[in-house]
């Protein structure tokens, strides 16, 4: 069958190491989505979870233990870039790193999570071109999104709930294409009437404190399409109010696979088997 998985696999002295490093990490679905990747490729390969304290330690022990790469979330994707050897340019112009690939001990930087993003809304047939869109946080994720955003043509808006953060943002921002930025107290419905995209990239609503929002939920209209980057529950406060507004939606299992699957492919050289990541992944994946 052509999405049957390679079960006759066993570790043995031969098997190459992957993993993810964050803090925390032990919801993290990579794991079960990369190492289905693996078997379904025939790659004798393991792919764990890693919650470290310090990434640069991180960075050791994969040039130590001969790791061969590495996913990087919260909170490390912008502190990552001080310890790679050699980052991609659009990772460096991002200023945050996802991807890590160690070739003979030299650690390469890349970033995928701004294409992840991009195919996730592109895939629900969104358009993006001149689209007036509401990213929400500053961190790595909002960075990656901000700026494969631009590249297709979306105007921004940086908000969030320190003003220093999204100032530092935007100011970076603004060497690509000139972007805005607003606190989230000072979001109203007359601002939202002009919003076409709401892009949630903090950890506001993950799993254990699914009742959080990130946005006012009165401010959500029929017009807007609302996609939230956390995959875990799979339907967010923030979508769920959004789908009782009648908003479209996209959850963020589509990100996850989407940069899931160029991983695999800067790691491998080979094309990521996306059905059989993204069957892997959803069987975890909380409904609530």
């Amino acid at each position: 069958m052509k999405n049957k998985i390679n079960t006759n696999f066993a570790v043995d002295a031969h098997t190459s190491l992957y993993c993810i490093f964050g803090n925390p990490v032990k919801h993290s679905l990579s794991p079960v989505m990369q190492n289905a990747a693996f078997r379904k490729a025939g790659i004798n390969a393991v792919y764990t979870a890693f919650e470290i304290q310090d990434i640069r330690s991180g960075l050791s022990a994969m040039r130590s233990l001969n790791i061969h790469g590495a996913s990087v979330t919260i909170p490390f994707k912008k502190k990552v870039l001080k310890y790679t050897d050699i980052t991609e340019p659009a990772a460096r112009e991002i200023g945050a790193v996802n991807t890590l690939l160690n070739k003979n001990g030299t650690i390469y930087g890349y970033n995928t999570d701004g294409k992840g993003a991009v195919l996730a809304l592109l895939n629900a047939k969104i358009r993006l071109e001149k689209q007036k869109t509401l990213i929400i946080g500053n961190g790595g994720s909002a960075r990656a999104v901000s700026f494969s955003l631009l590249d297709e043509g979306a105007d921004i808006i940086i908000a969030g709930r320190n003003q220093k953060n999204i100032q530092n943002l935007t100011r970076n921002l603004n060497r690509k294409r000139k972007v805005n930025h607003i606190l989230l107290d000072n979001i109203d419905s007359k601002f939202m009437r002009d919003i076409d995209i709401i892009i949630n990239t903090t950890p506001v609503g993950m799993s254990p404190d699914i009742k959080e929002c990130p946005v006012n939920q009165n401010l959500l209209l029929k017009k807007h399409t609302v996609f939230d980057i956390i995959y875990s529950p799979h339907n967010t406060s923030l979508l769920k109010a959004a789908e009782k507004k009648g908003c479209r939606i996209i959850h963020g299992i589509e990100m996850l696979i989407n940069q899931g699957a160029a991983q695999f492919e800067i790691w491998t050289g080979m094309k990521a088997p996306l059905d059989i990541m993204r069957n892997a992944a959803a069987k975890l994946i909380t409904k609530k």
